[in-house]
């Protein structure tokens, strides 16, 4: 049996090595879906994930970046198990230190191993005899730098963060797997996530990449859309959904849209009709339905000027939208120039054929394709490769603006001699053009720049508060001292001083006083009683009603009380208070002119007090 599976192996080898077209580092007839990079990568047993055909042989060889540990995981592995997995396994052989992983066989849905070669060349072998159940196997690998890397099996329902970040192999576009929803609106949590990022734009299948996926609350209805080759469907509701982060991809205006040619229609009614450039536009509705060029051949193009140069990153393209017309283009290339001169076609990444891009199945959906690596352009061109009926098209290219930082002016310096280019862009290949894109602010970092300024306006708007309060509290104090200090020293000099008005006779009134009583007033400047209301002029005026203790002759009688404060309620009117018993004035000691005679006689000091009534102030 082992000479009959040697031959068997010879068999398969010679025909693996006359068949054209297949994938590199693959040798043998039971090799499924293979997608090998520098980086990452996937493949499978043929017919996977269904039964894998008896006597087969498969044998990959592969190679990452030179000085690069290989970490090899499975997503699935049912291989029909024998002892010592002697008739159906898979085995791992490190080169060149020949160290030998294996064999496998059997069901493994949980727990899965995760192999770590150190060693940058791994050959994978896989064989089969007669069997009867087994689906084979699926593996992804990726260099020992990316521990993140998840299998093309993984959905969004196995993670529980709302933000998170992996890193999904190349290949994964193939593996079976559903995906519902779109880019815009989000996927189901149920899709399988790599898949899904290919479908988003956010890496690409020859490729893999890191993917940052943001978990949120699901929508009612999830759309089908095309893009990137994957044909996702329409969902219903969910838990949460899937948002896969993709920068720089608004769709961008265009100034003026050219074509090589134009077909004119001759319609029922006898009237001619162009299907010109102008008509291009994928929001534009009404006859004619598109752009048509007037032969159907692979030389004609559509061409979109930007404006200026912007960072192109994806095209999207739909046919004729008319049932009537059942016009599309199935595959196109595209080709860019940054000043209308010079084309170059786009190319994959590492890739010296022009990339053909996969476009419409149906002449009303809209298909997206994104551009990774994207490119820098102002005029970007459509060359219709495959067409349905007649080429039809109507497009619109996704991208956003090239920023320009500012450069402080460099210093004058002695002139040396430029240093040689590193690169020399040919025909062969899409220059890696360098795209920047603008960043904005965050909701949260405004939030902190209105709080910081908020703060800053309170706090100085307070401080100044508190200077005026302070100064103003300052001058009243000295206003206050230098009135004191003023009042202190006209005392000195004289003892009681009026206006200068000279009243009649009927509104002086005059009093005694010892000499030396007029004080100096201090603090308070009030009287210790309340004067009296003074409604006649002359000395009748001082008997009006007065709160003041009557004289005795009006036939006031002081209680038998032993202290004046301790006067009953009569229940009418409440008795009057008996003023402190002191030698001081019952009244406060008006300010007096000192005349000639008592600064000689000491004894006696006259103040005249003047009282001007408001019927004379009015007058």
């Amino acid at each position: 049996m082992s000479v009959a599976l040697n031959l068997r192996r010879l068999l398969a080898l010679s025909t693996a090595l006359c068949v054209p077209g297949l994938v590199p580092g693959q040798l043998g007839d039971g090799c499924g879906h293979t997608v090998t990079g520098r980086e990452s990568g996937t493949l499978a047993t043929l017919n996977y994930p269904g039964t894998y055909p008896n006597h087969t042989w498969c044998k990959w060889q592969l190679r990452v970046a030179e000085g690069k540990a290989v970490t090899l995981m499975f997503a699935d592995l049912d291989i029909e198990y024998s002892e010592n997995c002697s008739s159906n396994s898979v085995q791992f052989t490190a080169s060149p230190a020949n160290g030998s992983y294996g064999p496998y066989c059997g069901k493994m849905y949980q727990g899965l191993p995760r192999i770590q070669v150190m060693s940058g060349a791994v050959t994978v072998e896989f064989r089969s005899i007669t069997h009867q159940t087994g689906r084979g196997f699926l593996l992804s690998y990726a260099t020992a730098d990316h521990p993140d890397m998840i299998s093309c099996l993984d959905k969004g329902i196995h993670y529980s963060q709302q933000h998170f970040t992996k890193y999904c192999p190349a290949g994964c576009k193939g593996i079976s797997g559903d995906v519902w929803g779109n880019n815009q609106d989000g996927y189901r949590d149920t899709s399988v996530l790599c898949k899904a990022a290919v479908h988003a734009g956010a890496i690409a299948d020859q490729l893999g990449g890191q993917v940052s996926v943001t978990l949120k609350k699901g929508i009612t209805l999830y759309e089908a859309a095309s893009a990137n080759g994957i044909s996702t469907r329409r969902g219903s509701l969910s838990e949460k959904r899937i948002k896969i982060r993709k920068d720089c991809s608004l769709v961008l205006d265009s100034r003026r849209i050219t074509a090589s040619s134009s077909w004119t229609e001759k319609t029922n009614a006898g009237e001619l009709s162009t299907w010109s450039p102008d008509r291009a536009g994928t929001s534009s509705k009404g006859p004619p339905w598109a752009w048509a060029p007037s032969l159907p051949s692979d030389k004609e193009w559509l061409q979109i000027d930007l404006g200026e140069r912007k960072n192109v990153t994806g095209i999207a393209t739909r046919g004729s939208t008319n049932n009537g017309y059942n016009f599309y283009v199935n595959t196109y290339k595209i080709s860019y120039s940054k000043d209308g001169k010079t084309w170059r076609f786009y190319k994959r990444k590492n890739s010296r054929e022009d990339q053909v891009f996969e476009g419409n199945v149906n002449n009303h959906q809209l298909v997206r394709n994104d551009f990774i690596p994207p490119f820098v352009a102002r005029y970007v061109r459509l060359v219709p490769q495959r067409w349905h009926q007649r080429i039809a098209l109507k497009a619109e290219v996704m991208g956003c603006r090239v920023s320009t930082r500012n450069r402080t002016p460099d210093v004058l310096r002695s002139p040396r001699p430029l240093p040689k280019p590193t690169y020399m862009p040919t025909e062969s290949t899409t220059p890696p053009d360098v795209v920047i894109v603008e960043e904005h602010l965050s909701g949260f970092h405004l939030i902190v720049v209105l709080i910081v300024i908020s703060f800053l306006v309170i706090t100085s708007t307070a401080v100044l508060l508190l200077y005026l309060f302070c100064r103003k509290r300052k001058s009243g104090k000295r206003m206050h001292s230098s009135s004191q200090k003023a009042c202190d020293e006209s005392v000195k000099n004289q003892n009681c001083q009026r206006s200068q008005l000279q009243p009649t006779e009927s509104e002086i009134i005059t009093y005694t006083s010892e000499e030396g009583s007029c004080r100096s007033i201090t603090g308070n400047t009030l009287s210790d009683y309340a004067e009296p209301d003074i409604i006649q002029g002359g000395i009748a005026a001082q008997k009006a009603a007065s709160t003041f203790k009557p004289p005795m002759d009006d036939g006031y009688t002081v209680p038998l009380v032993a202290n004046h404060y301790d006067v009953p309620f009569s229940g009418k009117n409440h008795e009057y208070a008996e003023p402190f018993p002191n030698q001081e004035p019952e009244y406060a000691t008006p300010f007096v002119e000192p005349s000639v005679e008592s600064e000689t006689s000491t004894k006696k000091n006259v103040c005249v007090v003047v009282v001007i009534p408001s019927v004379q102030e009015a007058l």
